[in-house]
């Protein structure tokens, strides 16, 4: 094996969120090491349709976050010199049915709850304004938040990750963690295929494979995944004007079936329209495209936008995103090991990924973090699992 490097940080994962945090602390000076089991980019965040939401976020905490995050998204072009092609072009959610009105009806009322008023119910002429490819006629009213938008998530992922290496961070792309040593509570080293490397704080930022990881210390956390396909058109004249997401989505994902379906849809800055999304529950870490789903999708966003029948489809793929048992993010260190933190289950990562990698710095330097995130300890599910563990003797 080849002499070991020793670092003061390493990040497992090379996702948008394992490189906004290998960025945030390199430019503080802190040694950095990024490890990813395949190429920067090459999972869940290459695979995220790169929409910026704010409405339907999990809560409060993570809302704010993505409020914030207006000003910061605006700026990292030039801060991360990649054109991350952002554009605050507006999201809009179509409703067909009392059920999706009832439900977002409450959502809104949430957001406007949680301080967020720029969020809002609106008439189906109101909605053509600012989709005027969308039949109206299909749709009783939807939900428009005007600071929604896109940008290019690989650009993203790509510019967090040369940023931190020109800040001095190490880069082992196709490298796979295949175990740790540990002693007296604290991961020591990190194994991996051909070498050995010392650290003195590990951050798990595996995503979809952070039980797997997590199982390596010894721990079990209950984090699950899924799998969302999508696909994208030839480039085509201005069509989509900001991110569109089907209201069934808000019904459908709390029933209990094998895939659920909706039309979300936004154009790309180089004219590629991204239609999306087939969802089914995660399996062997299979990323294979489902034909059945994907028509489906087509089938579904005809009916919102029948002036795309004619859309040359020339790439699909799927992706897998993590999420914990009850569904809200896991932030914070385990108890033992006592230098593993673990960062996974946001939602719509890519519009708060620099928040994120931000509030694990403040973490790192003590600094007290700009958000009230101790809710999301990974504690919370050792301390249930102990607690049903004793309640079964």
């Amino acid at each position: 094996m080849k002499n070991k490097k020793s670092y003061e940080v390493t990040i497992i994962g090379g996702g948008v969120c394992g490189c906004a945090i290998a960025y945030h602390l390199a430019k503080e000076g802190v040694k950095v090491a990024l490890v990813e089991k395949g190429d920067i980019c090459s999972a869940a965040s290459g695979a995220n349709l790169g929409f910026s939401v704010l409405s339907y976020r999990q809560n409060p905490i993570t809302l704010k976050m993505a409020q914030d995050q207006l000003l910061v998204l605006r700026e990292l072009s030039q801060e991360l010199e990649i054109d991350i092609e952002y554009a605050e072009s507006g999201g809009l959610i179509p409703i067909t049915n009392q059920e999706e009105l009832q439900v977002l009806s409450s959502m809104v009322d949430r957001c406007h709850e949680w301080g967020f008023k720029e969020i809002k119910i609106v008439n189906p002429q109101r909605a053509n304004q600012q989709e005027p490819a969308l039949d109206r006629e299909k749709i009783i009213a939807a939900v428009y938040c005007p600071l929604e938008g896109i940008l290019n998530p690989i650009n993203l992922t790509i510019g967090f990750a040369n940023a931190a290496k020109r800040n001095g961070a190490d880069i082992y792309a196709n490298s796979s963690v295949i175990g740790f040593e540990i002693t007296n509570k604290r991961i020591k080293e990190i194994i991996l295929p051909a070498e050995k490397i010392k650290t003195n704080l590990v951050i798990s930022a595996a995503g979809a494979w952070t039980r797997e990881l997590i199982n390596m210390v010894g721990v079990d956390l209950p984090i699950y995944y899924e799998r969302g396909e999508a696909m994208i058109s030839s480039p085509v004249s201005r069509i989509i004007k900001g991110a569109v997401t089907d209201g069934i989505l808000f019904t459908e994902a709390s029933s209990i079936k094998s895939m659920i379906v909706g039309a979300c849809l936004a154009q790309s800055a180089s004219g590629g329209i991204i239609l999306a999304q087939s969802t089914t529950e995660g399996e062997d870490y299979n990323i294979q495209n489902s034909p059945f789903g994907l028509s489906l999708v087509a089938r579904r966003v005809l009916s919102f936008f029948p002036a795309l029948k004619n859309l040359n489809i020339i790439r699909m793929w799927s992706g897998l995103v993590s999420f914990s048992e009850d569904k809200q993010p896991v932030f914070g260190f385990l108890d033992n090991p006592t230098n593993m933190f673990v960062v996974t289950g946001f939602h719509s990562t890519i519009g708060i990924a620099s928040a994120i990698g931000n509030m694990v710095k403040e973490v790192y330097f003590r600094e007290g973090s700009s958000y009230d995130v101790s809710a999301y300890s990974p504690l919370r599910f050792i301390k249930k699992s102990s607690a049903l563990v004793k309640g079964d003797n």
